[in-house]
């Protein structure tokens, strides 16, 4: 038994196949799994070349035949919604000659913002319209949307505007675009990798797809000359369709993959934590612990606005504290000395000197040494090895995983330099973090056992068996190729079976403030 729905699919497949019958357009093998999908809502990632617009266009022309239609186009701006119109302009209007059809309708302005093919013999329209302008995003119901270079676009007018107007109809809506980072695309992109939600379907197509273009796909001679000539950030993003990088991007290292990684605390080493101060914006406390092969494992994150801080250091006392849980120092940001005097007196000590804000850029160098780090190993011909991460974040700790995908440079002025600094929004987490890197890794505001014993002297052990080695415990995801031999380490000391002993720190289980 053929449901309505199946027929209705039939219907529209025989139709949209004898339409680019007729226009003579054939897809190239990865426009077809778009165009054969039958998702309500499809989101091709799509890099330049590749086709989108052509294909996102040509994909809605056929639905235009159909009587008492309502389709939009909807760009951020006139002249990006332009694209695909131009399409349809070109098949319709120019190539079929509808253009003398008197019972059409049309006006192609952009610079107006006046886009638009009326077929008053069966009332079905196709419009242009401007997320710029939010007026005109009201009051219609729609059967369907391209919301083009859906990347640019804000999410509130896809939530506010777009989305409800498809509702009474069941409308479809497709976003082609080139992606630009982890926004609020990217989360709707994911949605079509769900498989329990059928009415999404996602694809990320490099431009190499296009084999129209690039014959040789990844291999064409212009794609090997594209990524050996253009910035990695730019060419991942216009090129390779990859999200997680995008022109602008301060820590262009950072890659989910390699970074997110589950953290269990280990009591063993010393643990931090670093405070960016906020009330209206979040209050940031990144507690991370640092191995003895210096990697960064960020284990958990405090973040929220609107309280005092008063009300944050309750809350985190009062959070469920892992076995051997211990606080060794607080780092914070100098500008605010009465919460640097708060955290010292009503949680632990907290150090926050003025120094670590001074240079940013160099801040941000430090964080980028510890995304990827050189192992000093070479392959058999002498060059160096892949990098390794050398930072790692628990996949609890939402906010700063997206602080990371998310933090760029402002775009620069054309003749003019950008300022260095990154966008002041949405990274409280980050700032943090690099407040207690800084202090500990450039202001030296702590010291290591190997800092400060004397290595010409032996070393007796009281009780080795009382004391844990700061290597015991889980490695969370550190590389083996950055775990020193200690013995290699400490020169002078013949034994280490039990030398590097654990710290309680200043807050403990036992609850000592």
């Amino acid at each position: 038994m053929v449901t309505k729905a199946e027929a209705e699919r039939k219907k529209n497949e025989l139709l949209r196949n004898a339409w680019f019958k007729r226009i003579e357009y054939t897809p190239h093998p990865e426009q077809n799994l778009y165009h054969n999908s039958l998702a309500r809502f499809r989101a091709p990632c799509c890099g330049r070349r590749f086709g989108k617009s052509l294909m996102a266009a040509r994909d809605l022309e056929p639905k235009l035949l159909l009587p008492n239609k309502r389709f939009w186009i909807v760009g951020p701006t006139y002249s990006l919604g332009e694209k695909e119109f131009r399409v349809i302009w070109q098949d319709l209007i120019v190539g079929l000659k509808l253009g003398r059809d008197p019972r059409i309708e049309k006006a192609y302005s952009p610079k107006q913002g006046n886009m638009f093919i009326n077929f008053t013999d069966r009332n079905t329209i196709i419009e242009v319209k401007s997320a710029d302008n939010t007026d005109t995003l009201v009051g219609d119901a729609l059967d369907g949307v391209i919301m083009s270079e859906a990347a640019k676009h804000k999410k509130d007018t896809w939530d506010r505007y777009i989305r409800p107007a498809l509702s009474d109809k069941r409308g479809f809506a497709d976003f082609p675009t080139t992606p630009e980072g982890f926004n609020w695309y990217y989360d709707l992109w994911s949605l079509g990798k769900d498989n329990s939600l059928t009415a999404y379907e996602s694809w990320r197509f490099p431009s190499w797809k296009n084999t129209f273009i690039f014959p040789d796909g990844e291999n064409d001679e212009e794609i090997v000359l594209q990524k050996r000539t253009m910035p990695k950030e730019a060419f991942d993003q216009e090129i390779a369709a990859d999200f997680s990088s995008f022109v602008g991007k301060i820590y262009p290292e950072w890659d989910v993959n390699k970074h997110v990684q589950n953290q269990v605390f280990n009591p063993n080493w010393p643990n931090y934590i670093a405070f960016d101060w906020g009330y209206t914006n979040p209050l940031a406390a990144v507690e991370f612990q640092i191995s003895p092969w210096d990697t960064v494992h960020v284990w958990r994150l405090h973040y929220k606005s609107h309280t005092t801080l008063e009300h944050h250091l309750e809350i985190m006392k009062d959070r469920q504290q892992p076995q051997g849980y211990h606080i060794n120092m607080t780092f914070g940001d100098a500008a605010d000395p009465e919460a640097v005097a708060t955290v010292n007196e009503k949680f632990a000590p907290c150090v926050a000197n003025p120094n670590a804000k001074t240079n940013w850029r160099d801040g941000i160098d430090l964080v980028r040494s510890f995304l990827e780090r050189d192992t000093g190993e070479t392959d058999e011909y002498g060059g160096p090895l892949e990098k390794v991460p050398a930072l790692f974040v628990d996949p609890a700790c939402l906010d700063i995983i997206r602080e990371f995908n998310n933090y760029r440079s402002p775009e620069s002025a054309t003749g003019k330099n950008v300022t260095e600094m990154g966008i002041k929004q949405d990274d409280h987490a980050l700032d943090a973090l690099r407040y207690g890197l800084v202090h500990i890794y450039r202001l030296g505001a702590t010291s290591s056992i190997v800092d400060t014993m004397d290595l010409n002297k032996s070393v007796s052990i009281i009780n080795p068996s009382a004391i844990k080695r700061v290597t015991d415990g889980p490695s969370n995801g550190a590389p083996i190729q950055l775990q020193p031999n200690l013995n290699q380490m400490l020169p002078g000391v013949s034994d280490v079976s039990g030398l590097f002993g654990s710290e309680e720190g200043f807050f403990t289980t036992l609850g000592e403030f």
